[in-house]
């Protein structure tokens, strides 16, 4: 079990992405844009992930990862997804057979509205882009965790996008591992 259950309603939406310098996170595997990252990057994921006991996945996501992560052994993701519950949001029936998944069919604003009131440890967003970028212009997501990669991609998509009003992020840290940068940055509005 992680540090999360000891915490307390107001929880935080935290979006932890894998980016290349000109905005893609799209899956880095298939492009090759993330490089080599550095040790720093599982310390970095490892701190993101130690607060959440909650993370939600958009259905491409899950449909990517339920057959990946229940025998993966990159740690300490894969202990940690394993046994997080999953909210999965989509309007498609579908068999949910990764263990501690929910499909969730409400809007995805309201819905995670509603989970940040409840009792419980930070929510997490990892990859699911569209599910990120409805959440970014909904102003729900309260913290940004980033691996920023020395690479132009050039095709893939992209993460920030038309995400309505003014946002303003404050830099809670930034460090450099390998040739990537990690970003942490809190919402102050």
């Amino acid at each position: 079990m992680n540090d999360a259950s000891a915490a307390s309603a107001d929880r935080r939406v935290v979006l932890y992405e894998l980016m290349s310098l000109d905005g893609v996170a799209d899956d880095p595997g298939r492009g090759e844009w993330l490089g080599d990252p550095g040790a720093g990057l599982l310390d970095f994921l490892g701190e993101t992930i130690a607060t959440q006991d909650a993370v939600l996945l958009g259905r491409r996501t899950y449909e990517m990862w339920a057959p990946h992560w229940p025998t993966a052994q990159l740690q300490p993701f894969a202990d940690f997804i394993n046994t997080t519950t999953k909210f999965v949001f989509t309007s498609s029936p579908m068999q949910l057979d990764w263990e501690q998944s929910v499909r969730v069919t409400d809007s995805a604003a309201s819905f995670v509205a509603g989970l940040k009131q409840q009792s419980g440890g930070d929510i997490g967003i990892h990859g699911s882009l569209s599910l990120a970028r409805t959440l970014l212009a909904a102003h729900l997501v309260d913290e940004l965790r980033i691996v920023l990669a020395p690479s132009l991609a050039g095709n893939g998509k992209r993460l920030f996008g038309d995400s309505g009003n003014l946002q303003r992020f404050e830099m809670v840290s930034s460090e450099r591992s390998g040739e990537s940068l990690l970003l942490h940055y809190r919402r102050l509005d």
